[in-house]
This record gives structure tokens, sequence and C-alpha cells, in this order.
């Protein structure tokens, strides 16, 4: 469905709507990692995270009830927020590494930990694996069909056994990513009331 007709932010499971859609949203991935090159001058990385997102949203129109909705969020200080944007949004391929024969942890980052805290909360998780190859073509056998996901451990039981703990390629869908805001800037124009422009600041956990 692509695109959800209001974006949301706020609790896990208790998102505020805002019904002013952004006029733009600039969203940034990158690793967390270290990079160095060693004595030979040879280029060595280390990756901590393999993806986290920084988020810009900004508009030249969104009404004082938004604004008091985004301005709210600041005082939240006991959990991060969830930020959901689409339904759609897809890892494609995250190499993992299976603990035994049926089960394969799949990596802590701003879209499983969103789900984590949804289902710890009581709401239904954001993830739906859709599948585990054995390789980076993702052809062969689905070894996820018929299996589950844990959000709490994070951990897929797969549907049929893997043969050997070499790296398994992960596929998945998510809606949106668990998020700090970092900043809230807004401009009030005399001339239009109650109407704002705004430029808002996310970056993933």
């Amino acid at each position: 469905m692509a695109w959800l007709s209001s974006f949301k932010l706020g609790r896990p499971g208790y998102e505020l709507t805002f019904d002013a859609n952004p006029m733009q949203m600039p969203i940034g991935e990158a690793q967390i990692c270290a990079i160095n090159r060693v004595l030979s001058g040879r280029l060595k990385k280390r990756v901590f995270r393999t993806t986290f997102p920084t988020i810009k949203i900004s508009s030249n129109w969104f009404p004082l009830a938004d604004r008091n909705k985004f301005l709210s969020l600041l005082s939240v200080t006991d959990t991060f927020l969830s930020f959901q944007v689409r339904d759609d949004l897809e890892m494609q391929g995250e190499v993992n590494y299976p603990t035994d024969s049926t089960h394969i942890p799949l990596r802590g980052n701003s879209a499983t930990l969103l789900s984590k805290a949804l289902v710890a909360a009581g709401f239904a998780s954001q993830i739906t694996v859709s599948g585990v190859y054995d390789n980076p073509s993702y052809t062969g056998t689905n070894y996820y069909t018929g299996g589950s996901y844990d959000d709490a451990s994070l951990v897929v039981t797969l549907g049929s056994a893997v043969s050997a703990s070499v790296a398994h390629y992960c596929t998945y869908i998510y809606k949106g990513w668990l998020v700090d805001i970092r900043r809230i800037d807004y401009t009030a124009y005399g001339g239009r009331v109650d109407l704002f422009s705004y430029d808002l600041e996310l970056v993933g956990v």
C-alpha cells in the first residue's frame, strides 16, 4: 500500500497521527562502523550496526493542533518513539547465522527494535519475515516457509532445518523505525494566524 495516509509518531502502540503530511522527507541510512588503515595501507572496517536512519521532515504548512502534538512528544522521556511511514519497507537478504538447525536471529536495528517495543507493549509485530535462503541470489529452498518470528528475542524459527551454520540471507517487511527526536524547529507566520512551517529531525536507535 506504500505511504501511509498520515505518518505516525509517538509512544510504541500509542502513536499520534499527523494530518498534514510533510512536503519532503529526506531519509539517510548508514552503518555505524570503525574504518582504519593498517600499517600496510590496507583498509579495515568493523561494522557495529548495519543500518540506522536519520530522518528529516519538513513542510511549509501545518496547523496549530499538529504543532502541539509535536511539542508534546518532547516530554516523553521513558521510551524511544515509534515512527511509521509505509507498510512495505523491506530489508532484503540481511546476512545472519543460525544458532542451531532451526533458529536464526535477525539483527537488532531500528526496525526490529520498534517491533520488539510494540510487542512488549501488547501490540502486533511490525516484522513480516518472507524468506530465509542459503545463497545471496535468494533461490532454492526458502527455509522460513512454515516458520515463525519472536520479537522478544529477535529469533526466527525456521520451517525447515538448515544443514550448516553458514551465512543465511533473511528478508522481511517492516513499517518504520524506533527513533529519538533530536530537534523540532518551527516558524509561525503572523499573517497566517494558526499555520506554521516546521523542520523535524529523527535519528534511529
